[in-house]
């Protein structure tokens, strides 16, 4: 008798503890994400037309940002059972190409830059009760670029490029699938499209990045 009032007595230790553990996961306001990311630019070129001095004549000056991985992290408090509101970062890396073309001939050359990007929004969740509930939102992001330097030795000449930050809008889709009912831990799957470019502050022109950012990482219930 002894040993099954023991028995009775660990088994409703576990039920109590599953129970407060189902209730946080259903109560929990905050939820907080780490994930590995990719940012997919449009890889299209900036162009710049100059006139330089004789032998020179015109020149040509095209630019370039390549698609990059990085990091992100983000948290949403949750003011409804299915309104959010969201902030998030991701840090990344990307290589920049560059082609100057004038009468000398065509010369390239490369560089890497980083991208910090700051969204802000808004993220409406269907389901919230099951176990994988999809969400979609909008949100504002901010980028900020570093600069870059691409040498030319063909040239004896070093290109440097100085950006701007940059916002605009964005979209998200997302999908949260919980690893067992009631678990604070999820497996989260985001999809977002920014509109944006960097912009040289030196010459005027712009890169258009518009980046598709795919991410795959784990959160937590709060």
């Amino acid at each position: 008798m002894k040993l099954l009032a023991n028995y009775k007595t660990v088994l409703t230790a576990i039920l109590i503890s599953l129970i407060g553990t189902s209730a946080l996961a259903q109560e929990s306001k905050w939820i907080v994400r780490g994930y590995p990311a990719y940012f997919s630019t449009t890889d299209d070129n900036s162009l710049a037309i100059t006139t330089l001095p004789p032998p020179l004549g015109q020149e040509a000056i095209s630019h370039s940002v390549a698609g990059g991985p990085g990091f992100g992290f983000g948290l949403e408090y949750m003011w409804s059972d299915h309104v959010g509101i969201e902030g998030a970062a991701f840090l990344t890396y990307h290589d920049t190409d560059m082609v100057i073309s004038n009468d000398l001939g065509s010369f390239s050359a490369s560089d890497s830059t980083r991208f910090r990007t700051f969204t802000f929004g808004a993220n409406y969740h269907f389901n919230t009760k099951g176990r994988a509930h999809w969400s979609l939102g909008g949100f504002v992001p901010l980028m900020f670029a570093d600069g870059t330097d691409h040498v030319f030795p063909g040239l004896n000449r070093i290109e440097g490029r100085a950006y701007d930050q940059d916002y605009g809008l964005g979209v998200k889709g997302a999908m949260d699938w919980s690893f067992a009912p009631g678990s604070p831990w999820i497996l989260s799957i985001e999809g977002r499209y920014m509109a944006l470019l960097i912009m040289e502050s030196e010459t005027g022109g712009d890169v258009d990045v518009d980046p598709f950012v795919l991410s795959i990482g784990i959160g937590y219930r709060f």
